[in-house]
C-alpha cells in the first residue's frame, strides 16, 4: 500500500478535529493525534500509534495557492479517460487530505490495509472520495471508480 493517499472532500467546512479523531479512534483504538493550526484552521494532523508509527496527514483548502491547479490537473486526466461524472465531482472539491506511506512504513505495520481503511473512513466522514496511488479512485465504501494506470499495467504483466 505504499504511495500517496488523497481524500477529496466536497464539504466547504469541517470535519471538525474532534470528529476526525473519533472516527480514527474507532479504526485504531488509542491512536493519538496532534493538530497543527494557523489562522485558516488546521493544516496538518500528526497521528501516533504503535501499529502505524507516526503519520502526517496534510490538509489543503482549494482556495490555497496551487491547489486549484492540482485539482484541474486531476480533472483533465479524468476527462481524458471519459470519466465525466468523476471529473465533475473533482471540480467541486473544497478540501484535500493527503498522506504518504513509504515502503518502510508499509513494512513496519502488521496490517497493510490500515492506511486504506483510514483514507476511506476520512472520505466517509466528510462526503468525499479517495485516490490511492497504484489503485485508483474509490468511493468511501471501497468501490473502485477508475483504476490507476499503474494498477492496470500491473494486471497486464
Amino acid at each position: 500500500m505504499a504511495g500517496w493517499f488523497r481524500v477529496f472532500l466536497l464539504q466547504e467546512e469541517g470535519p471538525e478535529p474532534f470528529r476526525i479523531m473519533e472516527c480514527l479512534q474507532s479504526l485504531i483504538p488509542e491512536v493519538k493525534g496532534k493538530f497543527r493550526t494557523d489562522e485558516d484552521g488546521w493544516f496538518q494532523l500528526i497521528l501516533d500509534h504503535s501499529s502505524i508509527g507516526e503519520l502526517a496527514i496534510d490538509h489543503f483548502l482549494t482556495s490555497e495557492k496551487g491547489v486549484r491547479a492540482e485539482i484541474n490537473t486531476w480533472a483533465a486526466w479524468l476527462e481524458s479517460k471519459q470519466q465525466f461524472d468523476l471529473m465533475e465531482r473533482i471540480i467541486q472539491v473544497k478540501q484535500i487530505l493527503s498522506f504518504e506511506v513509504t515502503p518502510e512504513m508499509d513494512d513496519n505495520v502488521s496490517d497493510a490495509l490500515v492506511y486504506k481503511r483510514l483514507a476511506l473512513a476520512l472520505a466517509a466522514l466528510a462526503e468525499g472520495f479517495v485516490h490511492m496511488d497504484g489503485v485508483g479512485f474509490l468511493e468511501p465504501d471501497g468501490t473502485v471508480l477508475i483504476e490507476d494506470e499503474d494498477a492496470i499495467r500491473a494486471d497486464l504483466k
